[in-house]
This record gives structure tokens, sequence and C-alpha cells, in this order.
């Protein structure tokens, strides 16, 4: 059974109506933009490889925002605690 951080943090008990922000909309597009022109000039191994570090980069990146996001609910945590305490 996986730990209620993680559920929240995968959503499971909601919908996914996560609005898309400017901030985040603005890189993506321009890296859409960066990688409609680089990658005709890839021939096909270069093309899995670019694929495949993209893919390691999302999945480091993925993980250091989870790890985040799990000592941020934690310290929340005892943030309330110990002002309940006092």
């Amino acid at each position: 059974m996986k730990s209620a951080i993680e559920q929240l943090y995968k959503w499971e008990n909601e919908s996914d109506n996560i609005p898309v922000t400017e901030e985040w909309k603005k890189p993506a597009d321009k890296a859409i933009e960066i990688l409609d022109e680089f990658r005709p000039s890839l021939n096909d191994k270069q093309e899995r490889q670019f694929i495949e570090i993209l893919d390691c980069e999302c999945g480091q990146h993925a993980e250091m925002i989870r790890q985040y996001y799990k000592d941020g609910f934690k310290l929340g945590l005892m943030l309330a605690v110990e002002t309940m305490l006092k």
C-alpha cells in the first residue's frame, strides 16, 4: 500500500484538473519550438540517443521533485504539530 504522501503526490484521490500556468506554458512552448528545429538534423541513432537522454533527465527531475514534495509535506506536518503544542 502506498503512503498517504505518495497518494497525494500522485493525485490519486482527485481528478486531473490541474491548471496549466503561463510559467509552465512559456518554457514548454519554447522547448517544442527548439525541438522542431533541432530534430530533423539528427540521424536515427542520434534521435534515439537524444530521446534516451531526455527520458533520463525527466526521470531524475521527477524523482527530485517527489523527494522535495515529501520533505515539504513532512516539514509542514512538523510545523503544524509544533504550533499545536505551543
